[in-house]
């Protein structure tokens, strides 16, 4: 196929099966974007303790809370707080904390840890990978300042996402030039989702230094989510809304 024809190819003009392909990879996208949404949502919303993704859940998860221990932000007013739902045992541990947090005075508090936090906090667990708190020496480590998140997992989210989303956004961007939509649409629309995806994770890299920055995270997640719906329902109206033959005619 030379490059003139290459040009003039449309995605109304595929045959169905193609089309069925294409549309198949399109939905599954779509699907795959929705439930990453739903998982940050998951992750985040309760950060300020109250449900509900905000600007604040954001800028506690990201800068922290910087006068106070990373523990005692969790589980008063954050996230972990409903997991310590009986009377006395969130105190006790602040007041562990606000003593020193010294390893002679551990058993107060590693009772309450064990029945509220290792179901979850352990090498075993969701979050064991992440926060284990199965001894002394791992519950030290999240006694010190809330500075939010640390810059390995930052580096490990980004090294995997920037990895395997421009693959992803480079297909989405390869259909939706072959929608009969003008030039410059395409050259709006196409390189987005990848401007978006470095915004996002430059900022959300120095939110620890910049928390301000936490509103152009939430713009670039916007603007990731606005790209990510035109590359995906342009090419699915064009080959099974639009009419394919004024295409093929035009």
């Amino acid at each position: 196929m030379d490059t003139t024809s290459l040009n003039s190819l449309r995605l109304a003009h595929l045959s169905a099966p193609m089309r069925v392909a294409i549309s198949l990879f399109l939905v599954m996208m779509g699907l795959a974007y929705a439930v990453s949404v739903f998982n940050l949502y998951l992750t985040y919303n309760l950060a300020d303790g109250e449900p509900g993704l905000t600007a604040e859940d954001l800028r506690r998860s990201f800068y922290g809370d910087r006068n106070r221990t990373l523990l005692a932000a969790k589980i008063d007013g954050g996230s972990m707080e409903q997991f310590l739902p009986v009377p006395g045992h969130k105190e006790t541990i602040l007041s562990w904390l606000q003593d020193g947090a010294l390893e002679v005075d551990f058993p107060r508090v590693e009772p309450i840890l064990r029945e509220s936090c290792l179901s979850c906090h352990t090498p075993g667990g969701i979050m064991g990978v992440r926060r284990p708190l199965d001894s002394y020496e791992r519950v030290k480590a999240v006694t010190v300042v809330d500075r939010g998140e640390p810059i390995g997992l930052w580096a490990r989210v980004a090294h995997t996402h920037l990895m395997s989303l421009k693959l992803v956004f480079l297909c989405l961007g390869v259909i939706f030039s072959f929608c009969g939509v003008g030039q410059g649409m395409k050259a709006w629309f196409m390189p987005m989702p990848f401007a978006a995806l470095v915004i996002d994770f430059g900022a959300r890299g120095l939110i620890p230094y910049a928390p301000s920055l936490v509103y152009v995270m939430m713009f670039s997640g916007a603007l990731m989510g606005l790209s990510i719906l035109v590359l995906t329902m342009g090419p699915l109206y064009e080959m099974w809304v639009l009419d394919r033959h004024r295409l093929a005619s035009g």
